[in-house]
């Protein structure tokens, strides 16, 4: 299939990437096109996909058809204004978030939940390392209440790494960690550090919010991760889990098979392709015969 993936490369970690790597492992023609000169790509692809990368203003020409948008942020007020009004126009919206694929559906969107993020098992390596690190965070200390959790396993937990690096070296950061630490909106439970810090083998720790992604994924916590609901909760099962080698390993090792065999973005790639195949080939029959 000849695809033109459109989004801005502005970051050397940023989802179209991921899509990009996806899409040429599955034999697939990729081109890619950043947003500013989308207007003027040429008809004739199979598909068009655009990768929702914030930038809402600037979209394609209604005349590229058949095309589909992948959307993540939905959780956020003002993304999810503008999306509400962009899906509109595309033949199918595939949605990181199940709560989100609902609030695009109220509004008349063809939008199509598509199980959350995922992670690239040639860049999110579980690597042969000892564990360095008590807890591993990669990443901004963002808005409140997360700054605040951080902050507080930074102190209690001086040996972690938890901080900004470069996306190379996640693999790296996550081997060496005993516990992945994560903290997730309510309705995005599974987010993209979810599923890196399970591929590199750490063992996942994340808030419980009111969302049942990971059931729906097949991730069941005690098994594959674990969930906390309160802070004093966090605390408890961090030292219950640094001083519990074997358990903590065996949550993380299943967590991570699962992880890397069910949820890359080669396996989200091949779910969008084919729904978009089998829901829109009547409609567009060179896509059909792609």
């Amino acid at each position: 299939m000849r695809i033109a993936l459109v989004f801005n490369k502005d970051r050397a970690d940023t989802t179209g990437i991921y899509f990009e790597r996806a899409l040429a492992s599955l034999g697939h023609q990729v081109v890619h096109c950043a947003d500013r000169d989308s207007a003027s790509l040429p008809d004739g692809f199979d598909l068009y996909f655009k990768v929702d990368d914030g930038n809402y203003a600037e979209d394609l020409p209604d005349r590229l058809r058949p095309r589909i948008y992948w959307v993540s942020d939905t959780h956020l007020a003002k993304p999810l204004k503008a999306l509400k009004c962009l899906t509109r126009s595309y033949d199918l919206a595939f949605v990181a978030m199940r709560e989100g694929t609902e609030r695009l559906r109220r509004v008349g969107s063809p939008a199509v939940w598509a199980y959350g993020g995922a992670c690239d098992p040639e860049i999110h390596r579980k690597l042969d390392v000892p564990k360095r690190y008590d807890i591993g965070f990669v990443g901004t200390d963002g808005g409140i209440p997360r700054k605040f959790y951080l902050q507080a396993l930074r102190e209690r937990y001086p040996n972690s790494f938890i901080g900004t690096a470069p996306h190379t070296r996640m693999s790296e950061i996550y081997s060496q960690s005993k516990i992945g630490f994560n903290w997730a909106l309510a309705g995005e439970t599974l987010t993209m550090r979810s599923f890196e810090v399970m591929a590199c083998g750490a063992m996942l720790l994340l808030n419980a919010v009111r969302d049942e992604t990971q059931d729906l994924l097949g991730f069941v916590p005690g098994q594959h991760l674990v969930l906390y609901h309160t802070p004093k909760e966090l605390f408890e099962l961090v030292d219950y889990y640094l001083s519990h080698d074997a358990e903590r390993e065996a949550i993380a090792e299943r967590g991570h098979r699962l992880a890397v065999e069910q949820h890359s973005y080669v396996h989200r790639m091949r779910f969008m392709l084919e729904t978009a195949q089998e829901r829109l080939s009547a409609r567009y029959p060179r896509l059909a015969a792609a």
